[in-house]
């Protein structure tokens, strides 16, 4: 089960067409997928940072604060570009990988969470 949060519903279509070949669940709010990982614990976290409401460093910090959700892994999807070394410094919240919206690709979006999936 792969968690998409992500607040602007234009990118559903997106995720879906793309990993079609995956489960997703989808969440446009930080609160509705903490609350929903209460109760199951995703294989991967797809996650913007600009949400409405609780920030995605909001989220990532209050998963991280879980043990049975820290090993989780997360790709880190956003429409603002991040610099290098605030990404390198992520991995220590294990996040796999981060996309800049703008740039990504269709194929670059699927071999990063195919790489994700595998562990």
């Amino acid at each position: 089960m792969i968690y998409v949060i992500e607040d602007d519903r234009g990118w559903e279509d997106y995720y879906r067409r793309i990993l079609r070949e995956f489960t997703l669940k989808f969440f446009h709010d930080g609160v509705a997928a903490m609350a929903e990982m209460d109760t199951e614990v995703p294989d991967l976290v797809i996650l913007d940072i600009l949400l409405t409401g609780p920030t995605g460093f909001a989220v990532l910090n209050e998963m991280r604060s879980y043990p049975e959700l820290v090993n989780v892994p997360v790709i880190i999807v956003s429409s603002v570009k991040m610099p290098e070394e605030d990404a390198v410094a992520l991995k220590q919240y294990g996040i796999v990988t981060s996309l800049d919206k703008a740039e990504m690709t269709p194929k670059e979006l699927l071999m990063r969470v195919k790489e994700a999936m595998r562990g």
